[in-house]
């Protein structure tokens, strides 16, 4: 069985740079992000825009970028993985907040566009999965499964930024993923860094 983590079929268009390493947000667009605690004058929704826009100038030129997240208009992906800058800010520019928190769903989008990709690669490069939310999961989409799954079977590092949220989130798994508490947009640009740092080391992070 040559079945791997991101599944056998070639892709049919293989990426010039199989060790480029790509960089998935989700972003939550749940009712909550409207609020404006921890974020100071900003809405929550719009200092994480702010913090992913930032994040996403830092990454160097040759990484792919790319934006899945949930509003009023669904779990949906909203700027594939590219190294498209303008088109991943404009998605991220017109996610809502006004809807509730599907974060298992959203998860595994997230990493099915990220299989999607290790297929144009062969496998190779560096694969990271960033969740920026501010609340637990809808009854019925905890993310707990699809995390597991992620973790045991892929190279995929895993990174959520708990917006004003505390350590007590369904996705801060110490040994499995890395989780940064972020109660304002200072630390949530540290959290973002933070990925950006992890991901300059070879292999895999060191999860604390």
């Amino acid at each position: 069985n040559n079945r791997t983590w991101y599944g056998s079929d070639s892709a049919k268009d293989l990426d010039a740079l199989l060790t480029r390493r790509n960089f998935l947000i989700v972003l939550d667009g749940s009712g909550s992000m409207r609020a404006s605690q921890c974020s100071g004058n900003l809405s929550k929704i719009n200092a994480a825009k702010q913090a992913i826009a930032a994040f996403a100038e830092k990454i160097k030129p040759e990484d792919n970028i790319g934006l899945c997240a949930f509003d009023s208009r669904g779990v949906t992906e909203r700027s594939p993985l590219s190294l498209n800058r303008a088109a991943f800010n404009e998605a991220l520019q017109q996610v809502r907040s006004d809807s509730n928190t599907p974060l298992g769903t959203a998860v595994a989008l997230g990493y099915s566009r990220l299989q999607k990709q290790a297929r144009r690669q062969l496998g190779y490069g560096e694969y990271y999965l960033i969740i920026v939310t501010d609340g637990e999961a809808d009854e019925g989409n905890d993310p707990r499964n699809i995390v597991n799954k992620i973790v045991t079977e892929s190279p995929v590092v895993i990174s959520t930024i708990g917006f004003c949220i505390g350590e007590g989130h369904s996705l801060h798994r110490p040994g499995l993923t890395l989780y940064h508490d972020a109660t304002n947009l200072e630390q949530l640009n540290q959290g973002l860094e933070s990925v950006l740092a992890e991901s300059e080391f070879s292999g895999a992070p060191d999860v604390k």
